[in-house]
């Protein structure tokens, strides 16, 4: 990736972020928005994330703009880290016996020798298996990063509308409401 391309990227974030930081909403609005799209980016759920996030942000009345950019945590560079760590911590929080590579090795041989329909239900519960520890772990996470994101974005989005306001005040506090004649 050239270094153009880099700074294309992180000025596209920043782009989102002033946006998010900048919507017209109360900082609360903002920040839940924020807090459930970080929710929602940890859960096993990649393409229905954004749906799921603003579907919550309507039900709780939380800034459904806001939440939309943090989707984009799990993303192909992102998703295979992101989600194992997920599955780990999960595991730990349900009791189960993590699923390990000759675990795999093994499902996909057995698909080999069941057939199409009973690899098929196999190949399934092993990914019940792992959904519920991710869920979990996805919860975990992005609860702690989504409080994290929420007391950052609320005093930020605070901060910029108080300067805004103080902006506007001290612009109109200068223009003059009516010419002045010279004597």
């Amino acid at each position: 990736m050239s270094s153009e391309a880099r700074v294309s990227l992180v000025d596209r974030m920043r782009a989102a972020w002033r946006r998010v930081l900048t919507l017209d909403d109360s900082p609360h609005s903002i920040a839940l928005g924020v807090f459930i799209g970080t929710l929602v980016a940890y859960q096993p759920i990649v393409g229905f994330q954004m749906i799921v996030g603003a579907i919550v942000c309507k039900l709780i009345r939380a800034n459904v703009i806001a939440s939309l950019p943090l989707a984009w945590i799990t993303n192909p560079i992102t998703i295979v880290p992101i989600y194992y760590i997920t599955y780990r911590l999960g595991v730990v929080f349900t009791g189960e016996t993590p699923i390990t590579y000759d675990d795999i090795a093994a499902l996909w041989t057995a698909v080999g020798e069941l057939g199409f329909l009973d690899g098929i239900v196999e190949g399934t519960r092993m990914l019940l298996g792992i959904f519920w520890p991710m869920v979990i772990g996805g919860l975990v996470i992005g609860v702690v990063n989504g409080a994290l994101f929420y007391v950052l974005v609320r005093r930020l989005v605070t901060v910029y509308q108080a300067r805004s306001i103080h902006s506007r005040r001290e612009a109109a506090r200068f223009t003059p409401d009516e010419k002045v004649s010279p004597p």
